[in-house]
């Protein structure tokens, strides 16, 4: 295996071992010669005030010293992320825009304060990236590199241009994950705590462990079924040939760059699914005390269902209208046209019409891919607690 391939299937095991992070991060820094990378996300503080987070570093950065410089130079590393956002928002692929596009000139950019602090600690260029076009506030990739490495270069860019799109699919596909995580809980103990369908198996389709969605979702929706030797298999013949392209080879994946869920299952049918079905690389050692999994994660986010979406969250991201989120609400609803028409009193062609301008404007092929987008930037994957924890 080469080692490129070893570092994608690494990205891909951040999804269940979020502390590898800072070590792949530090493969990919050495991947294009790099003092170091960092991801970020952009969220507000108890003010409102826009405010960076370096979620994942390097481990040769600091994580205070990262914090002070990003908390003293904050306004000037906000503009200039709106400045990487904009040259790289067009379209699906990940690029990864030079810092020349911050200033007039090299000697303009070496004069701001913000880097001239960084180049007191050997960093003099950078570079960044959106990994989420579909949720820009999350996910910002950033590379620093030393004088003499010089700037963001093509054989850099052509590097990254294989890398990063699947750094973007791990960290979307983890949210799930995360949630769990931040209630205390871990994967292999609260699968079935989980909204969404997740099956873990092996290269050759045998199944490690499945929760209490998946296995809804393979009686009652029979998109995937269980053989009799224990295997995954899609139902349908037309699927088999996407699901082995997918359980292949990890470079089968991250086609759609900064919008992952357009390579799910469903995303692209012309008549929609009820399930968008993602599949991702998994070979971590710790999945459900598998000495070595070497296999594939599977989810099945069933959009007939009623979502706890906050519609608020999605109507900022996406920029809809009050009229736009209010049938966002419906549809998260699990309502079908019809039943959404009764609701509004109006015609069922006159709702057909409505969510087909709302799937255009949130650059979606069917109702199942929108669903998947909207419950990315503001749905709740994890089961309320109940009294008994």
């Amino acid at each position: 295996m080469g080692r490129e391939q070893d570092l994608l299937l690494r990205i891909y095991d951040t999804v269940v071992e979020p502390d590898t992070w800072p070590a792949v991060l530090d493969s990919v820094a050495e991947a294009v010669g790099a003092s170091g990378c960092i991801m970020f996300d952009l969220d507000t503080d108890a003010d409102g005030a826009p405010n960076l987070n370096a979620t994942h570093l390097s481990s040769n950065y600091d994580r205070k010293a990262v914090a002070q410089y990003l908390n003293a130079f904050s306004s000037l590393e906000i503009e200039d992320q709106k400045i990487f956002a904009r040259h790289s928002a067009a379209g699906d692929a990940i690029q990864a825009i030079p810092d020349s596009v911050l200033a007039e000139s090299p000697q303009a950019l070496a004069a701001r304060p913000n880097a001239r602090a960084m180049a007191e600690q050997g960093i003099w260029h950078r570079a960044g990236a959106l990994l989420s076009k579909d949720q820009p506030l999350r996910d910002r990739f950033s590379v620093q590199f030393s004088r003499g490495h010089g700037p963001l270069g093509p054989a850099d860019l052509q590097i990254l241009a294989r890398i990063l799109p699947h750094m973007a699919k791990a960290a979307e596909i983890a949210l799930p994950v995360r949630q769990l995580e931040r209630k205390g809980r871990y994967l292999a103990e609260a699968m079935d705590r989980l909204k969404l369908g997740v099956c873990l198996i092996r290269h050759d389709g045998a199944i490690v462990a499945m929760n209490d969605e998946f296995r809804r979702q393979i009686d009652a929706l029979r998109v995937f079924r269980r053989t009799p030797n224990g295997r995954l298999e899609p139902t349908a013949p037309e699927d088999r040939a996407w699901f082995a392209q997918m359980t292949n080879d990890a470079r089968n994946h991250g086609k759609f760059g900064a919008r992952p869920r357009k390579e799910a299952l469903g995303a692209q049918a012309a008549a929609d699914r009820a399930v968008a079905v993602e599949v991702a690389p998994l070979r971590s050692q710790n999945a459900f005390g598998e000495a070595r999994l070497d296999g594939y994660m599977v989810y099945g986010l069933d959009t007939s269902r009623s979502w706890d979406l906050d519609v608020g969250m999605v109507e900022k991201v996406m920029g809809l209208t009050a009229s736009e989120a209010a049938l966002v609400g419906l549809m998260a609803d699990g309502l079908t046209n019809r039943q959404i028409a009764d609701i509004r009193e109006r015609s069922v062609d006159t709702i057909n019409t409505q969510v087909k301008s709302l799937l255009s404007k949130a650059n979606c092929a069917n109702r199942t891919q929108f669903i998947r987008r909207a419950s990315h930037i503001g749905a709740q994957f994890v089961t309320r607690d109940t009294p008994d924890g």
